[in-house]
């Protein structure tokens, strides 16, 4: 399922002036905008306790051969995966008590960072309790990581295929097993931090469509609605991005954190990689909408209630489709 941005036709009135000649002023008036999300309430404020949240540990969701024995699916595992044969991708659920078989609800989905050799699903647990207590089904996911994945570009591009299959896999198991544990399957977000947030970029653009990537679930697409990004842009040196990223006015609405000028991790600039990844969805159709962080830092707090929830809350609420619910 894709999102499509419509755009509201302008009108003009008429206006003549008492007693005049009956010259007339052309005055468009503004589309009218997504309804504003309320100040609290559910999917903006905290509604529920922890212990009020069931949670699903260590769901696997995925089976994938250890290539060259060297890989592993969390810095937690890695000394137990590393010479296996075989993956198992694992990712946890946390459901709220509004979620039910009779009202299923929205669902974000995190995906960690580490430069696509390091950090594990419990590293965003905390992060997804934020959005479970305010009524969103939250899920945090492993991926296929690879070390030295920077030796040369075809390994880095292969380590990021890879990382983006599983999580579109997870994606489209979430979808698959909607009913228990009682998603939207129409509203779903990713957020992503630094790899995670290239990952969340990346199947923004590509859901279903990237390169050398396999579907474990036919008829399940992992096509969201929003996709939240801190850390990353689409753009890195070595790679030829031209041949892996096709953009379209189908592709997922983004917002993308970064640091304004540099990025104190990546080095990315504000001018030189943010903006051109931006000007590359929009040029398409798209819909991506920046927000500067603090000049040399990397990642920020993307959770519910934290600092930048301010610029998240709007674009979930609208992009979500949350004053509908």
């Amino acid at each position: 399922m894709r999102f499509t941005t419509t755009l509201a036709a302008l009108f003009t009135v008429a206006l003549t002036a008492c007693g005049g000649g009956g010259d007339t002023t052309t005055t468009p008036e503004p589309p009218p905008g997504p309804p504003p999300p309320p100040t609290n309430g559910l999917y903006v404020s905290p509604q529920f306790d922890t212990t009020q949240i069931a949670l699903y540990l260590d769901v696997p969701y995925s089976k994938r051969p250890n290539e060259g024995g060297v890989q592993y699916t969390s810095s937690l595992t890695k000394s137990v995966e590393i010479g296996t044969a075989e993956l198992t991708l694992e990712l946890d659920v946390a459901v709220p008590p509004n979620a039910t078989a009779s009202a299923p609800q929205p669902a974000v989905v995190w995906i960690h960072g580490g430069s696509f050799l390091a950090g594990s699903k419990e590293e965003r647990r905390d992060d997804a309790m934020t959005y479970a207590r305010a009524g969103y089904v939250a899920a945090t996911i492993n991926y296929r990581l690879t070390p030295d994945n920077q030796a040369n570009p075809a390994i880095r591009v292969r380590a990021i295929q890879q990382a983006t299959e599983d999580a579109m896999n997870a994606i489209r198991y979430l979808r698959a097993n909607a009913a228990r544990y009682h998603i939207d399957r129409n509203r779903i977000a990713t957020i992503g931090t630094s790899a995670g947030g290239g990952i969340s970029l990346i199947n923004a653009i590509e859901a279903d469509t990237l390169l050398n990537t396999v579907s474990d679930y036919p008829g399940f697409s992992a096509h969201v609605q929003a996709a939240i990004a801190t850390g990353a842009t689409l753009g890195e040196s070595g790679i030829d991005t031209n041949s892996l990223f096709h953009f379209d006015a189908s592709d997922s609405p983004v917002l993308l954190f970064h640091a304004k000028e540099t990025d104190s991790v990546t080095g990315a600039t504000w001018t030189g990689n943010v903006l051109p990844t931006q000007k590359a969805i929009v040029d398409a159709g798209g819909s991506c909408t920046v927000v500067a962080q603090d000049n040399m830092t990397h990642t920020v707090d993307l959770s519910l209630g934290g600092r930048w929830w301010p610029q998240l809350k709007p674009f979930l609420w609208e992009k979500l489709r949350l004053a509908a619910m």
